[in-house]
């Protein structure tokens, strides 16, 4: 284990971090931090001298707890202090920079926010004439507006610890319904900005706090910081029992459970975004560009389809290429609708404009009241913006998103408005979406719609925002999977079965069968002991793990519970024969075959089994009932002549034997038939079967690679391994020479294996 200021802290190891910690800040003239570490290390020493004359303090724990928080925060000063002075020019200390010479007063900006949120509404609901004197006087208010937020966003971004006063001014503006709701979201999301770069127990108390507002975006986006903070922090958060107590007693509440579990399998989502985008890149996107159809669809595309001067592309149209972009769209709906990022693809190339230089806009929630949002929204006609509009509320684009797709439309003449619009309009009335406008009103989002939107946000800021090399990047930096088996503090959520079983399900269905597992296993034992259905899918994760035998076992638990489960007897029958276990595979592929009596494949595992068992004898009526059921099946015919060949019938083994090389003559066929012919002790003909069979080969390895295929079984035939050894030294030393040539084999030195 690294051995960090951080490391000892979390084992609560004070003597050893406050000797890191006074190395750290000695090449720092910061003296306020000099005298905060004096004090806590003189506290401390104090308390131990007490322990040392047995003077017995109750609050002993407490104190060592207060004071291991006051190390967490000296050392969190320094390191900003130490940034400041080694990256200076980094956006978050060039930002710090800046307020720190700002005349900030919250409580004044709070007023001056609300004061344009209201003078907005009101224009709002009396949209002004375009070109107008009262147009200009909101184009004015939206510049004001966009300003007073830069200033309480970067304010709040690089904030220090708050004092209880600055929690309290905080506090008021979440709860200040003058001030819009997605500016009180805002500044939830700058909250949670500040923590991740400097921990702060109370932004994390206010995230719980903003979490009981009544509005979704703002409980959707303080839900999804707390977490995401508690999963940063957790080693640390055992020493501040203020914010794991709150957190256990919101863990009463069914709802907080229901949320939390929503949020960490949309984080979770997060993880896949990468592999999702690569998939819509080099899959999904080209079938559908591929077609005629949909490429005038294609919003991103636009520019370079108006460019274009060539022919008309449907005159080349391929109802095979259609009928593939549909099914490649079906596909990317399905990824949408079960929750994946599936436009980071084609929106991560549209972050390019103004409008995204600044933070605070990456994490806004959509509207028209911004500066260059607003610009182009007038540049619309009315139609068009009714069109737009409607495409706004009911994509699920994330937030960011949507004003990439503002800013795409700011940035193309006007021809080309009418062009999309059009191009969406068509897509409406395909979808048989005539009366969207009427069902899709503007409606507050739901909680798991807020959630994964937000995530899909915050994960553009930390991989596409000019700056986001310079930021703590917690996607990157969460190793684990999203899951509260890894965080001690979100342990409460374990405790609660339907929703952990969710989970459990949905890490099986992604293919995450070790935290699967670990879920599954953690469930209450008298529940999962009487549930068949639970022990299925242990096993099944088991078995995709590789874990055959512990796999069976807890497939034949299942079938104690549940005999009668199709699905289940197939999986017993199948793990016991992976692990060798004939005797239970035989017994539970006869249950199979009980209501399939001609499944091929599974007469074939049965075959396998006897064969394994070396009861050939007992496999020949269960070969030819294979045989007689798909007779043109090499497979069949060749597990045949092994089973004849197996049990003495050397004579009916031959006849297979030479139908199948006949048939098919393979590298594998021409050896067995020569094999064959050695047992029968026709040697000449073997000679020249094995000749074939090495002049047939690509190389001499695929030839001794079928020669020696029977190696095992050459004892049981009466094949001594000796001289198969010399049979195939010289087949190949034969087989070295070209046909041309008349040197014999006591010539070898001119044309060696080696030469070949």
């Amino acid at each position: 284990m690294t051995i960090n200021i951080y490391s000892t802290l979390h084992e609560g190891q004070l003597l050893e971090a406050f000797n890191m910690l006074q190395t750290k800040i000695d090449s720092l003239a910061d003296w306020q931090l000099h005298d905060d570490l004096d004090s806590a290390r003189g506290t401390y020493f104090t308390m131990l001298s007490f322990i040392v004359n047995g003077m017995e303090d109750p609050m002993a724990g407490k104190i060592r707890q207060g004071i291991i928080q006051q190390a967490y925060s000296i050392n969190d000063r320094a390191n900003i202090a130490i940034r400041l002075r080694k990256t200076p020019n980094d956006k978050y200390c060039q930002t710090l920079k800046q307020c720190s010479v700002e005349t900030f007063n919250t409580t004044a900006l709070q007023t001056a926010i609300a004061t344009t949120d209201t003078q907005l509404r009101q224009l709002d609901a009396n949209p002004p004439a375009r070109e107008s004197k009262e147009q200009h006087e909101r184009e004015a208010l939206i510049a004001q507006h966009d300003t007073l937020m830069q200033q309480m966003f970067n304010h709040t971004w690089t904030s220090s610890v708050w004092t209880t006063s600055t929690y309290n001014q905080y506090t008021d503006i979440i709860a200040d319904t003058d001030i819009s709701t997605a500016d009180r979201a805002l500044v939830i999301s700058a909250v949670t900005m500040s923590a991740f770069e400097l921990f702060d127990p109370q932004k994390l108390m206010l995230l719980m706090d903003a979490y009981l507002m009544s509005e979704a975006d703002i409980t959707g986006r303080a839900l999804v910081g707390l977490l995401m903070l508690i999963i940063r922090y957790d080693k640390r958060l055992k020493h501040y029992p203020a914010i794991t107590s709150r957190f256990n007693l919101y863990t009463e509440n069914q709802q907080f459970i229901t949320d939390c579990y929503q949020t960490l399998i949309a984080l979770q989502y997060s993880k896949m975004t990468d592999t999702v985008s690569a998939k819509i890149a080099n899959d999904i996107m080209p079938a559908i560009l591929k077609s005629a159809r949909f490429k005038k669809s294609s919003i991103i595309e636009l520019n370079a389809e108006l460019n274009k001067n060539g022919e008309n592309p449907e005159w080349l149209s391929d109802p095979k290429d259609d009928s593939m972009a549909e099914e490649k769209i079906r596909q990317m709906t399905e990824m949408q609708m079960d929750g994946a990022d599936v436009y980071l693809s084609s929106f991560r190339h549209l972050k390019g404009f103004k409008f995204f230089s600044q933070l605070h806009h990456w994490l806004s929630i959509f509207s028209y009241n911004y500066p260059e949002v607003y610009a182009t929204r007038n540049s619309l006609k009315a139609e068009t913006l009714n069109i737009v509009s409607t495409l706004l509320q009911t994509a699920p684009f994330c937030d960011s998103d949507k004003f990439s797709f503002i800013s795409m439309l700011g940035s193309i003449p006007a021809n080309g408005h009418d062009i999309i619009a059009s191009q969406i309009q068509s897509q409406f009335e395909e979808a048989d979406m005539g009366d969207i406008l009427e069902r899709h009103k503007p409606r507050q989002r739901s909680m798991k719609g807020v959630i994964r939107a937000y995530i899909a946000d915050l994960y553009r800021v930390f991989k596409l925002y000019p700056y986001h090399s310079q930021m703590f990047d917690p996607f990157n930096k969460q190793l684990n999977n999203f899951s509260p088996l890894y965080t001690q503090t979100l342990s409460p959520l374990l405790e609660h079965t339907d929703q952990l079983m969710s989970m459990a399900e949905f890490m099986m269905r992604k293919g995450l069968y070790n935290d699967a597992l670990q879920l599954f296993l953690y469930l209450n034992p008298a529940e999962r002991e009487a549930d068949a259905n639970i022990w299925q899918k242990i096993g099944f994760c088991q078995q995709k793990m590789g874990q055959t035998e512990a796999a069976l076992d807890t497939y034949l638990k299942a079938y104690d519970l549940q005999p009668q489960s199709k699905w289940n007897i197939q999986h017993i029958a199948q793990t016991a024969f992976d692990s060798q276990n004939f005797d239970t595979a035989l017994k539970f592929i006869d249950l199979v075959l009980e209501g399939d009596a001609n499944n091929t494949r599974w007469l074939s595992r049965k075959a396998e089994c006897l064969f394994a068992k070396a009861q050939y004898t007992e496999s020949l009526p269960v070969l030819y009932q294979m045989a007689y059921i798909d007779e043109q099946s090499e497979r069949t015919k060749e597990m045949l002549a092994w089973g004849l060949l197996m049990s003495g019938r050397t004579d009916k083994a031959e006849k297979v034997f030479t139908d199948l090389k006949t048939e098919s003559p393979s590298v594998k066929n021409i050896t067995a038939l020569a094999h064959m012919q050695l047992i029968l002790g026709n040697t000449t003909q073997a000679m020249n079967l094995y000749r074939q069979a090495f002049d047939t080969a690509n190389d001499e390895d695929e030839f001794n690679q079928q020669f020696w295929s029977w190696k095992d079984y050459f004892a049981h035939l009466g094949l001594d391994a000796g001289k198969m050894q010399i049979i195939n030294d010289a087949i190949r030393l034969a087989g070295s020479y070209p046909s041309s040539h008349t040197e014999t084999i006591t010539q070898p030195s001119q044309t060696t294996t080696d030469d070949k």
